[in-house]
């Protein structure tokens, strides 16, 4: 290439009628220009072909620095122009992305005559400014020319613009056509097949074909891995990535011998979120040019690290003392993120010291930080935003339509619908309210600001609404809850042939779970599957929240394998097996979380505690405390309430008590886990003491609290504070009584034998419709008084609510064979249906062990049965028969009661279990009165603590007495 250095100052340039070359963008080629003044002209007799030599030469030096008017002046005005001269001006015009211009050139160049004809390089040069400026049609006349010509015009050169003509152009398979035809590719040809996979989309196709060339032999160059680096960070192939970054440092393109290479390994270990890899090459760099630091810092924002993009910022900034709009986009997004409004003002003093004020990128970045900033200290802080800024509209100073959709998109945000229609008269004053993104702002200003009819009118003026418009019209309509429109609008989007993008999409999802219709939503996920969307992080996850809220879980759990582990929303999957009862899956994804630090809400912690709510899983449920503390999860009330609740229901009261003790915090809905815990086992008197205490506190009480307490009442036979308390609680506390509370005053009657006032309660007090809660509750009572009267009373009262209730139909079976009455207990046999098998469970060394009461247990288990019935019948004990109303949900068995399935499960854990450690049993229904007197008879001499949960209550047996005082 010709070079200033080349020229002697013996041969001026040639004078351009009123032109000076402009001394701007290439100081050393400016100031060599400038050397060169115009003296004279050449003489007539002088040769014309030297003359000729030096019009191509300053030809060459006006294009080289970027002076195209002046080469095009120098051009017009040449005596002779042959090949060379078209093609140096040609290729000025490619070179500086002047498309249409080298096009023109051609044209007139086939025009000129057939003095000059253009040979292969020219048509390279042509074909690849119609791949930058996507003509197709153009580039496809100039490949038939090309074929004409023959294959003997056809070079490699001209092959590898071919193939990047129709690969920009989109059309990946002609690309591929002509690379196969040639003979034997060399590296260049090599390098435009390995752009033109990367480019569209092929990323897994262009690593292939890298790993062809590379066992090929084909010499490997700089942009070579460039192209597989980015390949790898579209991909997301950390593991690739660094064993590429180790094939670079062995062919010696690594630590710093190129700079455009380490740039690209910056960029994609940013986006691979390795930052340490990204750091590591960073301060590996012997030099560091702007690029490197742009990289760097928006390796850090990206990554969510912005503090670090700051420090990095001001290191750039005292080191430097420069930096470009890049810089400048993305520190603006970290204060924005940060809402540091303060260091977004000196930046903006910045931006005006240096000019940028002119980009409009930048000017955007600026205000979109000042609306986040605002956004969160205060929405009456809206004149903040500096007028500068915007003030310029006035005046023409700036992008209108930008700028002003950035100010509708403030006014959405703090809802200032006066300011919007503000915005809205200027943009039909400077005439860009008909611009897509103005248009897009301005429906979503006013769907923000709760006006959808005006909305929808700014919608019918466009002509044609493009996908932006329409999503901004359907995310409006659901953000006001009009989603049977939105579903609408989004049909009629499809009707009219407009593509959806993520926005729409979303919001479409969005109105089918508000709408509840799991139907719509399933067809909606096929449609997102054809448009190749399944990979998109928004719309997976709004898909998993989808099937997440309308019960589907399952399908939300097979969707988080489309994205990685640290893009997914646990705490929603956590609610939706919570939801299903699905606590193994909850188990499951603790494990996932733990393995990669996941981010979890209090409320979310609170829900997995809940899922270990038994004892037989009371060792996961320590493991994920421990896990949790570790985290520093535990800090929050809402947490530490869940773990009081996962030590009371796996019989822990001790454990609970301590974790409240505890607390640094204790609100209102601590008081009350602790206070349900204590009456759950059998410490009503403590309950009551809290709940005073509470109280004293001015703590909040609610419903919860109070039936807590109405329990304690009851169970500790104080008969008239309890009714004292059921009738001031609407008064005192604000809290309507409910069916739970009038059930534990009937509770409380029945222990303390008032029979009679237990029926004008009913009659009198209890509001006309009862439910099965108060005549469930009456029969309890009356199965552990015993009494048969009151028994047969609530069982036909149930027997009205639900005359095909089982278990109501076998208890009034046996009430009625005790008074004797046989045929109108075989009438009543037809409506009784046997009872399923029960269950019951117990934790062994981390594994669950069930026993049903259909299946026989194993011989070892048999073994200590009867051992344990040996034993108890030579210290006399004698089964208790009287528990006709207990025994009813289990099946018959002879001898002293250990047949039953918490029998089988206690025995289990006798043999299991070491010595002295307590047994927990976690029973599927109410535990009857003979496995009750047993266990209590047992718990004098096995020496360790007997725990049995039903479905009513907690049983403790210890040393002959339990929890339950006898009375669930």
């Amino acid at each position: 290439m010709l070079i200033c250095s080349s020229i002697t100052p013996s041969f001026p340039p040639f004078p351009l009628p009123n032109q000076t070359p402009k001394a701007t963008f290439f100081p050393q080629l400016n100031h060599s220009l400038k050397q060169l003044k115009p003296t004279h002209l050449l003489k007539p007799h002088a040769n014309p072909k030297p003359a000729l030599f030096y019009f191509n030469l300053y030809l060459q030096l006006y294009t080289n620095a970027g002076l195209m008017l002046e080469a095009r002046d120098l051009f017009e005005s040449m005596p002779e122009r042959t090949l060379i001269s078209w093609t140096i001006l040609m290729s000025g015009y490619a070179k500086h992305g002047l498309g249409k211009e080298a096009l023109a050139l051609f044209n007139d160049m086939l025009y000129a005559g057939k003095t000059v004809r253009p040979d292969s390089y020219v048509y390279a040069v042509v074909l690849r400014s119609c791949g930058e400026m996507r003509e197709l049609g153009f580039g496809k006349g100039l490949h038939g020319q090309v074929l004409k010509k023959g294959e003997a015009f056809l070079d490699g050169f001209l092959e590898n613009s071919l193939v990047n003509m129709y690969s920009s152009c989109g059309l990946l398979e002609d690309s591929v056509l002509i690379f196969d035809g040639i003979e034997k590719p060399g590296l260049v040809a090599w390098s435009s097949m390995l752009s033109a996979y990367v480019k569209n989309g092929f990323e897994k196709e262009g690593l292939n074909l890298f790993l062809d060339m590379f066992f090929k032999g084909i010499e490997l160059d700089a942009f070579v891995f460039s192209m597989v680096i980015k390949a790898c960070s579209n991909l997301e192939e950390l593991n690739l990535g660094i064993q590429l970054h180790g094939l670079m440092v062995k062919k010696g393109f690594g630590k710093g011998s190129c700079l455009f290479l380490d740039n690209s390994l910056m960029d994609f270990y940013a986006k691979c979120r390795d930052l340490k890899g990204l750091r590591r090459v960073f301060d590996q760099l012997s030099e560091k040019d702007l690029v490197s630091w742009n990289t760097l810092i928006m390796g850090y924002v990206h990554n969510f690290h912005y503090f670090e993009a700051l420090r990095n910022f001001r290191v750039l900034m005292h080191r430097v003392c420069y930096c470009d709009d890049f810089t400048i986009t993305s520190i603006l997004k970290a204060i924005s993120s940060l809402h540091d409004m303060d260091y977004g003002r000196q930046v903006h003093g910045y931006i005006v010291r240096t000019g940028l004020v002119s980009n409009n990128y930048v000017m955007c970045s600026l205000l979109d930080m000042y609306i986040e900033c605002i956004e969160h200290e205060s929405s009456e802080q809206w004149e903040k935003v500096p007028l500068k800024v915007y003030v310029g509209l006035q005046r023409g100073e700036s992008n209108e339509n930008i700028i002003i959709a950035s100010m509708l998109k403030w006014c959405s945000l703090v809802s200032n619908l006066d300011a919007g229609k503000v915005f809205h008269s200027l943009a039909k004053k400077l005439d860009v309210h008909s611009d897509p993104y103005v248009t897009s702002a301005l429906i979503d200003m006013y769907s923000k600001c709760g006006m959808p009819e005006a909305a929808l009118r700014v919608f019918e003026r466009v002509e044609d609404p493009s996908t932006v418009t329409w999503s901004a019209l359907i995310s409006g309509l659901s953000w006001n809850g009009w989603f049977e429109e939105a579903l609408t609008c989004f049909q009629k989007m499809q009707l009219n042939g407009i593509e959806a993008n993520e926005f729409t999409l979303t919001s479409v999802i969005l109105a089918c779970v508000a709408l509840d219709d799991l139907r719509k939503g399933r067809e909606l996920h096929c449609k997102i599957l054809k448009a190749c969307y399944e990979s998109n992080l928004s719309v997976v996850n709004m898909l998993i929240n989808l099937y997440s809220e309308l019960s589907d879980h399952h399908q939300a759990l097979k969707l988080c394998s489309l994205i990685s582990d640290a893009e997914i929303s646990w705490n929603l999957l956590i609610q939706a097996c919570l939801k299903a009862n699905d606590y193994e899956t909850i188990h499951k994804l603790l494990r996932r979380i733990q393995s990669c630090s996941g981010y979890i809400e209090p409320i979310s912690v609170c829900d997995i505690f809940r899922s270990c709510n038994s004892p037989v899983h009371l060792r996961l449920g320590m493991q994920a405390q421990a896990y949790m503390t570790k985290r520093g999860l535990l800090s929050h009330p809402m947490s530490g309430n869940g773990l009081i609740q996962l030590y009371s229901e796996c019989g822990l009261i001790a454990d609970a008590n301590l974790v409240f003790e505890l607390m640094p915090e204790k609100t209102s809905p601590s008081w009350t886990s602790i206070i349900s815990a204590k009456v759950e086992h059998g410490h009503p008197s403590e309950a009551l003491a809290l709940f005073n205490d509470m109280r004293m506190r001015n703590k909040l009480v609610d419903s919860s609290t109070l039936k807590s307490i109405l329990k304690a009442c009851g169970r500790m036979g104080r008969v008239d504070e309890a009714h004292s308390l059921l009738m001031s609680m609407e008064v005192v506390y604000g809290v309507e009584p409910s069916e739970e509370h009038y059930s534990c005053i009937v509770e409380a009657f029945m222990r303390a034998g008032m029979l009679e006032e237990v029926e004008n309660f009913i009659d009198e007090v209890v509001p006309g419709k009862k439910g099965t809660k108060i005549w469930n509750t009456l029969l309890s009572s009356a199965r552990v008084m015993g009494n048969m009267d009151m028994a047969r009373f609530a069982l036909e009262k149930l027997l009205e609510l639900d005359p095909n209730d089982c278990f109501a139909n076998l208890l009034l079976d046996k009430v009625l064979v005790m008074f004797g009455k046989w045929k109108v207990a075989s009438r009543n046999a037809g409506r009784s249906k046997t009872i399923g098998p029960n269950s019951s469970c117990i934790e062994v060394k981390s594994k669950i062990y069930e026993f049903v009461s259909n299946q026989d247990p194993t011989e070892e288990v048999s073994d200590k049965l009867v051992e344990l019935e040996r034993e108890m019948e030579e210290l006399g004990y004698v089964a208790d028969r009287n528990h006709l109303l207990h025994d009813a949900e289990e099946e018959e068995y002879d001898g002293a009661g250990l047949g039953h399935t918490e029998m089988k499960a206690m025995a289990f854990g006798l043999l299991s279990l070491p010595h002295r450690m307590p047994v927990r049993v976690t029973k599927s229904i109410r535990m009857c009165g003979s496995c009750h007197s047993a266990c209590k008879f047992m718990s004098t001499f096995v020496d360790r603590e007997l725990v049995v949960k039903d479905n009513c209550t907690f049983h403790h047996f210890r040393d002959g007495r339990c929890s339950c005082q006898d009375s669930w």
